[in-house]
């Protein structure tokens, strides 16, 4: 327990870059209360987006200097034009459900998603042993190496190539590791903590609230039930592994409530108060960090926007009132021509986009296809777990009760549409093989039910809160008149209330979680003999490189047991930094040859300046796999005369190439 402490250095330093980069901006917009968190945080990640973009062009290397240097130039931009931009609807003056309420609420359930993480990983600075680590890791690396974060640099798996790879994720652990001198792995960590239970839950509240209103009881229900489905974050956490996306899905809440805001459907606007010209801000800046976060967030908020749309265009076409800033229906102030052009437009306008970007933004054409089949695949939807073992059958009656209140609720019918619109996406995703017709909706998401089902809360979650919020309202009248027995009535509401909450929270955690915390940590075992990438006797190794190894080592690795990731650890370089990219081909010859000592093999040692290998074995990250071939001749050469051992770890060894001084 006492390791864990040393997470809370970069979970604050990364806090605190939150609230410097975001929380001038939202001042100077007048932000108060919940408003000024559900803008701080989308707008410190959109400048972190735009400076990563845009440094090497201003020729300055990578630091907190150039994200600081941007938000104070938009600050003093606003503060000039706050005439036309700044937010003139006053605050609710309740304090605590202005801020301190919404934020002890997501509280709640960041410190679940907190526990079932850190039970999960075991440890502070545990490395995942999944695919992908490898780059995500390194890449941090290059970035503080290179002192360039821009998404068109990015090219540790294709070297030279002109590529865009979404860098949000690795600049902002590039800078936690600048501000804190922690390692990559626990600044990622860090990273991944900060995303799920703070940043995560703090949007979901503020989601929460701006569908069902900003109500005391909205708010702890939207705190409790941010963590209702395990598939998010913890599914994403255990695979891929995915940071960007779980970046990216979690600055999303974010951008709906702009939308929401913009398109006047949100419930709280009172209380989580925004101009017109704020909540275009909030919707764009948040929707631009949501993109440059991981470009499969455009094609899921685009999705989402076809069901408000809908409803708004049919609202224009029966020329039906608008909510005002106080929540009420009221006569559209725009004319009722010019309003039905606008209405008949915004449709087909969407779908242009939503073609535009399916055409720009797709992804390759991935083979992974549903687990289960068209039934099956219905009653796993149903069962609220989505591609998560186990069901939640407490969350699928709220989901009826909420249908139920959506259903009364006439202003709010478009969220059947926007449930129903995901619904169908999950159960295309994991119901059917793959196949044309299903990689025409599912390819922006790499056809992977694992990212489609994380998704599920954006259809859901409305319905989960306005279930919850419609049973309490039902509920409540006899906790009041049992309270109206007692002598301390309050004291008993308080405690009412709190026993609410926690059979809530308690119901919504049922197999489902306990079968995401198995998958997480499952992901990060790392014991001996059985890490599928990088176990502890490895590991001990790469911490400890820089007592064996000169200043300017290459090492020549196989990445697909875990021997890339020395480059993240301990800064050395490496031949081949990613398990899959495109690199120069002498590397392969090189690696497939060099423990029989070939002429070619040696002649390559010295053009690559490569002396030095990490020999971890042939149990690799995908259990059986042709692509690591290439690499047999640097894996196992405990039998080859080419190499003196430099240090040992149980298997793990680190070599010298020694066998090239002497081979004709």
């Amino acid at each position: 327990m006492i390791a864990w402490l040393g997470m809370a250095l970069p979970v604050a330093a990364l806090i605190a870059m939150i609230v410097v980069l975001g929380g001038p901006i939202a001042w100077a917009l007048r932000a108060r209360g919940f408003s000024y968190a559900l803008i701080a945080v989308p707008a410190a990640f959109a400048v972190i987006a735009l400076t990563s973009l845009a440094g090497p062009f201003v020729g300055l290397g990578w630091s907190l200097l150039l994200p600081f240097g941007l938000s104070v130039v938009l600050t003093l931009i606003i503060v000039a034009l706050r005439r036309f931009v700044a937010i003139r609807v006053p605050a609710s003056p309740n304090r605590r459900h202005g801020f301190l309420l919404p934020v002890a609420s997501a509280a709640i359930g960041g410190l679940v998603i907190a526990l079932s993480v850190a039970v999960a990983m075991k440890t502070p600075d545990a490395i995942s042993q999944t695919y992908d680590v490898n780059f995500h890791l390194n890449a941090v690396r290059q970035i503080l190496d290179t002192g360039n974060s821009s998404p068109l640099a990015m090219d540790l798996s294709a070297p030279g190539a002109s590529v865009f790879y979404p860098t949000l994720w690795h600049a902002t652990v590039a800078l936690i590791v600048q501000l804190t001198g922690v390692s990559i792995p626990l600044a990622t960590n860090a990273a991944l903590f900060t995303t799920v239970a703070v940043i995560w839950t703090v949007g979901m509240v503020g989601f929460g609230r701006a569908v069902a209103g900003p109500s005391a009881r909205v708010t702890i229900i939207s705190g409790i039930l941010s963590v209702a489905i395990p598939v998010y974050p913890l599914g994403l956490t255990g695979y891929g592994i995915l940071y960007p996306n779980l970046l990216s899905i979690a600055l999303i809440p974010y951008c709906l409530v702009g939308f929401m805001q913009l398109f006047g459907i949100a419930q709280a606007r009172r209380s989580d108060a925004n101009s017109v010209c704020s909540a275009v801000l909030l919707a764009l800046g948040s929707f631009g960090a949501v993109v440059l976060a991981h470009p499969n967030g455009m094609h899921s908020v685009l999705v989402w926007l076809i069901a408000p749309t809908v409803y708004l265009v049919v609202r224009a076409l029966r020329a039906q009132p608008v909510l005002n800033t106080t929540g009420e229906l009221v006569p559209s102030t725009v004319p009722a021509p010019l309003r039905k052009i606008v209405a008949w437009l915004a449709l087909p306008g969407l779908a242009v986009v939503m073609a535009g970007a399916w055409i720009v933004g797709r992804t390759s054409d991935a083979p992974w296809g549903g687990n289960y089949g068209p039934r099956r695949g219905l009653l796993e939807a149903l069962g609220m777990t989505p591609h998560t073992p186990g069901h939640s059958w407490p969350l699928l009656i709220l989901v009826i009760i909420g249908c139920i209140a959506v259903f009364r609720w006439k202003k709010s019918r478009w969220l059947l549409l926007s449930g129903l619109v995901f619904f169908v996406l999950y159960y295309i995703s994991d119901a059917f093989p793959p196949s044309a017709w299903r990689s025409l909706f599912l390819n922006p998401w790499y056809n992977t039910p694992w990212r489609i089902a994380a998704l599920a809360w954006m259809g859901l979650f409305p319905l989960f809160v306005l279930g919850a919020s419609y049973a309490w309202s039902m509920l409540r009248g006899g906790g009041i008149r049992w309270a109206r027995l007692t002598s301390n009535p309050q004291r008993i509401r308080a405690f009412i209330a709190t026993l609410a909450a926690l059979f809530l929270l308690a119901a919504t955690q049922g197999a489902g979680t306990h079968a995401g915390i198995a998958f997480v940590k499952d992901s990060y075992q790392a014991k001996v003999d059985s890490a599928p990438l990088l176990d502890e006797d490895e590991r001990a190794i790469l911490e400890r490189l820089d007592q064996h190894l000169p200043d300017d080592a290459i090492i020549i690795d196989n990445p697909w047991n875990g021997g890339a990731l020395a480059y993240a650890v301990s800064g050395f370089p490496v031949l081949t930094p990613h398990t899959g990219g495109s690199y120069d081909p002498r590397i392969s010859e090189l690696t497939a040859e060099l423990k029989d000592g070939t002429p070619r093999a040696c002649e390559l040692v010295n053009e690559l300046d490569a002396r030095y290998i990490l020999d971890f074995g042939t149990r690799y990250v995908f259990k059986e796999t042709t692509d690591a071939e290439p690499f047999i001749g640097v894996t196992d050469v405990d039998d080859s005369d080419m190499f003196t051992e430099l240090d040992r770890e149980g298997d793990a060894v680190l070599y010298e190439v020694t066998g090239c001084d002497t081979t004709p």
